[in-house]
């Protein structure tokens, strides 16, 4: 029996994740070099992706660089962008009809606390999650499973009494090596792979309402 839907954060909640890379490809572009989306999707979902990023352009472009600078250039174009950036698609609803079957919320993001939660806040959606794990309750970040471990003790659940939604491979893995019934809902980055350990695929959460979905990942 399903007891509890677990949300990632970045680009399921808000989609930060194609932000961040818009946000690179600028830096990228002073120094004459097109980041490929390619590239960049298989880092999606890490929690140090513009670290990843920051060693690929040297390496592209043949010369050392001042990470720390190109870090702090990075955060100030996203900020910009991202602050008047819209939820998702389908994120209330689901959490509206997470609270209308009695179910417990929970949020499982490889994001820093302040960060995750700055915005949760921010779109007013504090009250709808019973529990909030983020990447200073773990050691390992996604794709290790800790970060559902947690989530699951926190609402004091078992794996197979909880869905997670996730938007990018290193999240579903997360997700299924804690034993999770998993959802994926791509965002523009990661809507090229196949997610085959996936429960179901959906193109946006407005897709199927919650009971058929948790109809047909418990093939019930």
């Amino acid at each position: 029996m399903i007891k509890a839907i677990l949300f990632d954060f970045d680009g399921l909640i808000l989609d930060t994740e194609t932000t961040e890379f818009i946000a690179f490809q600028e830096i990228c572009r002073q120094y004459h070099y097109e980041m490929p989306l390619d590239v960049w999707s298989q880092w999606t979902g890490s929690a140090d992706s513009v670290q990843r990023a920051c060693r690929h352009l040297e390496q592209a472009i043949g010369a050392p660089l001042d990470h720390d600078e190109i870090r702090s250039r990075h955060g100030e174009v996203f900020r910009g962008m991202i602050a008047t950036a819209d939820l998702l698609p389908g994120v209330i609803e689901k959490l509206e009809e997470g609270k209308r079957r009695g179910l417990r919320i929970g949020l499982a993001t490889s994001a820093h606390y302040d960060w995750a939660v700055g915005y949760v806040k921010k779109y007013g959606l504090l009250d709808y999650f019973d529990c909030i794990r983020t990447k200073e309750d773990v050691i390992r970040s996604k794709p290790d499973p800790q970060i559902y471990r947690e989530a699951l003790a926190g609402l004091s659940i078992g794996p197979q009494e909880a869905i997670a939604f996730e938007d990018s491979l290193f999240g579903l893995q997360a997700a299924k090596a804690a034993g999770v019934y998993c959802v994926v809902v791509p965002n523009a980055l990661t809507q090229g792979f196949a997610f085959e350990q996936a429960d179901l695929r959906l193109q946006s959460l407005l897709e199927i309402d919650l009971e058929q979905i948790i109809a047909r990942v418990t093939r019930q």
